[in-house]
């Protein structure tokens, strides 16, 4: 939780309903707050457990009251009301989503002075010998991901987050994984398009199905 807070530009708090605040939500925001507290949006989830629209109502105005005393006055709370075989409302999914897409994050001094890279897969690259001799050998690793803040440089001291510190030999700018639909067009296409979007900007809501592409390694999703 500590790592995630030094990075993070929005903060989404699920919240279980049916429960209420847990330690870990008040341990994570004590951690915001120390790092420089980024914008923070709670989700309520499980509402489909009451069963009385009174019930409900009471519940979600005391969440509410203390979310805003725990956070500050004003911060954007979600409701998912419930799900559909396994999967929570897609309009309610797609208001969060658009509101995530709009929103303003504040930008902190740590992290504008400060490279720091998401990781979403890593791979093994050591050669197979000096691995089979000693196990415990040295290892040589590729990580993906995302960079932000600084740029990050070949030479330079890497910290992996509760492993140590590292150095780093060679850093590749790599294509996006899920570009926009104008990206990933041909040359010609996309200087075309995007002098047709200068002469009249085409305003989009959703991405067609065949545009809804998912990265996610590691995840065993797809």
């Amino acid at each position: 939780m500590m790592d995630a807070a030094k990075v993070a530009d929005l903060v989404l708090l699920l919240i279980d309903g049916s429960f209420g605040l847990e330690m870990e939500t008040f341990e994570f925001l004590n951690l915001l707050q120390v790092h420089g507290f980024p914008k923070v949006m709670g989700v309520l989830t499980h509402l489909d457990g009451f069963k009385e629209p009174s019930k409900l109502k009471k519940a979600k105005k005391a969440l509410k009251a203390r979310f805003w005393s725990e956070v500050y006055d004003g911060a954007k709370l979600f409701y998912l009301s419930g799900m559909q075989h396994g999967k929570y409302l897609k309009r309610e999914i797609l208001n969060l989503a658009r509101f995530i897409s709009v929103v303003k994050t504040r930008p902190l001094t740590w992290r504008l002075a400060h490279p720091y890279m998401i990781a979403d897969r890593f791979e093994d690259v050591t050669p197979a010998e000096p691995v089979r001799l000693n196990p415990k050998a040295d290892r040589d690793l590729l990580l993906y991901g995302y960079l932000r803040g600084a740029p990050l440089r070949a030479g330079a001291r890497l910290h992996l987050a509760g492993v140590g510190d590292f150095d780093l030999q060679e850093v590749d700018a790599l294509p996006d994984p899920c570009p926009l639909p104008h990206q990933d067009l041909p040359p010609a296409a996309a200087a075309d398009g995007a002098a047709a979007a200068a002469a009249k900007p085409a305003r989009r809501r959703t991405l067609s199905d065949r545009e809804r592409l998912i990265h996610a390694p590691m995840s065993d999703v797809g």
